[in-house]
């Protein structure tokens, strides 16, 4: 019979690692077979009986599992920035645009598209700025221009929104409906584009990255138009704002960051990713029916007794004493913490939160491998066999 080395029980891996070197040795053909051979080798031959062994109890925050993000409570309308009007006036809308005078017995409307600069040329009036102005603005800035330019003495213009301009935005990654998408250019945002792809899926990481569209304007994106005071002439300006965000930016979406709303707003050509969480799995070996690779939910913790459970639960009831192996990023030796399944049951502390990537052991213990020894030999009705 195969001798087991027995360490400082609160010092190192111990007894149980001695004991289950064979049987994941016997599965050398497996991958997660392997990998757990060696590094239980490692933990019982490179001094592991020196290093420091946490409980869930004391367990430093910053060896701790991260909380699962939960993005059903993500602030999703933040990141719609500033919503604009829908009878705003914006660079490439198509307008019919009526100027009735004393001169016509019907006036016809006339449609005029808004250039990159907020202008429009009326017919007999000549250019216009009306980019940003709500349509009754508009109407009086046609009006006034009119007069000021002595064309009309008391025109009467009504001005209508025939093609609103649209912006064509790419929404990929961690999507419902991944697509490209024509948004109103008024309200384009990243939560406009979320909400076209039909929201996020249950692989969505909260990391969001916009890229900035190339196309023949300039690299930095230009908000809405915007309207100064009255000019002399009773026509108000209309200016792009210079400013504009990075080409190309990411976004929380569990914890934004403070900024302008115009950051979130998106322009034709644009590029939205939503990032997939990282789908590194657990592991669960030793005492357990069903040992193996299992991957991590993406919207619920996972716990001790969890883990055991999904692993089809111990095979051996005298099993308690349970090793996790967890790799900090960072960190060149792993964190060994030392865990109880009663423990666990009792007090919620105790049923510590797996992380991904934590290598989770049912441990041998003298009672479990006597058990296993007599279990071995002693059949119902005594029989012993030869």
């Amino acid at each position: 019979m195969m001798k087991p080395v027995v360490f400082e029980a609160e010092r190192g891996v111990g007894w149980g690692v001695a004991l289950i070197r064979p049987y994941l040795a016997r599965r050398a053909g497996n991958r997660f077979g392997i990998a757990l051979s060696v590094l239980c080798v490692c933990l019982s031959l490179s001094g592991c009986a020196h290093r420091e062994v946490y409980r869930p109890s004391n367990l430093p925050v910053e060896f701790q599992a991260k909380p699962v993000a939960d993005l059903r409570n993500a602030p999703l309308p933040e990141f719609a920035g500033q919503s604009t009007p829908s009878d705003v006036i914006m660079a490439g809308d198509v307008l019919d645009v009526t100027v009735a005078t004393d001169l016509e017995t019907q006036p016809r409307s006339v449609p005029i598209r808004v250039d990159d600069l907020g202008t429009i040329q009326v017919p007999y009036i000549g250019p216009v700025q009306v980019g940003g102005l709500r349509f009754a603005d508009a109407e009086q800035a046609i009006a006034a221009a009119a007069v000021q330019r002595d064309i009309f003495r008391h025109p009467t213009v009504t001005v209508e929104r025939r093609q609103m301009r649209t912006h064509r935005v790419t929404v990929v990654g961690a999507v419902n409906k991944p697509g490209v998408y024509d948004l109103p250019a008024s309200n384009s945002n990243v939560f406009a584009a979320l909400v076209a792809a039909e929201g996020l899926n249950t692989k969505a990481s909260p990391i969001v990255e916009v890229r900035r569209g190339s196309g023949d304007r300039d690299p930095v994106e230009r908000p809405p138009l915007t309207a100064d005071a009255s000019g002399l002439d009773g026509v108000r300006t209309a200016g792009w704002d210079a400013s504009g965000p990075l080409r190309v930016r990411q976004i929380n979406l569990v914890s934004p960051a403070a900024a302008a709303s115009e950051e979130y707003r998106l322009s034709d050509g644009d590029v939205v990713h939503v990032a997939e969480r990282e789908a590194l799995p657990f592991f669960v070996d030793g005492l357990v029916a069903k040992p193996g690779a299992y991957p991590m939910p993406p919207d619920q913790p996972i716990r001790i007794l969890d883990a055991i459970a999904l692993a089809g639960g111990k095979n051996n009831p005298l099993a308690d004493k349970v090793w996790i192996v967890r790799q900090i990023p960072g960190r060149d030796e792993p964190v060994l913490i030392k865990a109880s399944l009663q423990r666990a049951r009792e007090d919620m502390q105790e049923n510590l939160i797996v992380a991904a990537g934590d290598v989770i052991s049912l441990e041998e213990t003298p009672g479990t491998f006597v058990y296993n020894l007599l279990k071995g030999f002693v059949h119902i009705g005594g029989t012993v066999p030869f």
